[in-house]
């Protein structure tokens, strides 16, 4: 279940123990408090958010419309079914991609944990680095944005909600961390996204910074004591591949040979395998045919 949550500051007598704390104190439920859940349109089994404070609830989804995908559980259980079906996956990272003219001819790459370079003949590739396409081929408009998130292990075991939150916080202003509950008795929680540090060369340097971890668990433990008071098992970043405007870009680029399917910001794992069954098509048919993809074309962002 998805939904919308809204939580206002609490009344005024609270302010001077506001001002030092860094979240939002909680308390243990009552009628009242139960009551207040029902009034602001809170399902009954979403009994794992705090009561009071809160302004506003609304449904985006029901189980029958919406679904929750574990991103590194999805993505290597693909890979293991590709390399069940013959596909050979070369760790490492790409560094350039050669083209005479105006199609490619290879691909060139250093192996993990090795300085050497080796290159792969091709007539076909398929760029698919999210935030290090820009690394790849030059031309792409992608910009990396830095996200954290973290996962907590919640002190008992809570409902299936996903919650975008808009949440007003004692000194830092509205704040809206996304809320992820998971079958594995575990909550994934993420927080805005920041420029500050520049992408580093593979995902093994990705730099995370506990502070910014730190103020994702305050934000989600001021609407629920299940998180304030559970055990915190994970901090962590990422890169997104972002866009200035439009995107994602799929399909053909101005090189023969080069295809993109890239720039899907905080989208890739829900759209990842519609990119990746319409790039096949292009490939194999010569034409998307599972969708109309005109206006995600590569060669219209000079690509």
């Amino acid at each position: 279940m998805f939904g919308v949550l809204a939580k206002q500051k609490s009344a005024k007598g609270d302010a001077d123990s506001k001002a030092k704390e860094d979240h939002v104190s909680l308390q243990k439920r009552t009628e009242k408090a139960i009551g207040l859940l029902r009034a602001a349109g809170v399902p009954k089994d979403l009994d794992w958010i705090a009561a009071e404070g809160i302004k506003a609830y609304e449904e985006m989804g029901t189980p029958s419309t919406t679904a929750q995908v574990h991103p590194y559980q999805f993505t290597t259980s693909m890979a293991q079914l590709a390399q069940e079906n013959g596909v050979k996956i070369l760790y490492g990272s790409a560094t350039n991609i050669a083209q005479e003219n105006g199609a490619v001819t290879s691909v060139s790459y250093k192996p993990k944990d090795s300085d050497e370079e080796c290159s792969l003949p091709a007539d076909t590739i398929i760029l698919t680095a999210g935030p290090w396409t820009k690394a790849v081929w030059k031309p792409t408009p992608i910009y990396p944005l830095r996200a954290h998130s973290v996962t907590i292990r919640p002190t008992r075991p809570v409902s299936a909600y996903a919650l975008f939150t808009a949440i007003d916080m004692p000194r830092s202003g509205t704040v809206t961390p996304e809320i992820y509950a998971r079958p594995n008795q575990e909550v994934y929680a993420c927080g805005d996204g920041d420029t500050l540090v520049p992408l580093p060369a593979s995902t093994d340097l990705v730099h995370c910074d506990e502070s910014r971890c730190q103020d994702i668990i305050e934000q989600v433990s001021s609407v629920s004591e299940e998180l304030r008071d559970g055990e915190v098992t994970a901090r962590q970043a990422c890169y997104l591949p972002n866009m200035k405007r439009g995107g994602p870009l799929v399909g053909k680029t101005s090189v023969k040979g080069l295809l993109m399917g890239a720039g899907h910001t905080c989208w890739g794992i829900q759209n990842g395998p519609g990119t990746g069954k319409l790039l096949s098509e292009i490939v194999f048919d010569g034409e998307a045919r599972s969708a109309r993809i005109e206006s995600l074309d590569p060669r219209k962002f000079g690509v």
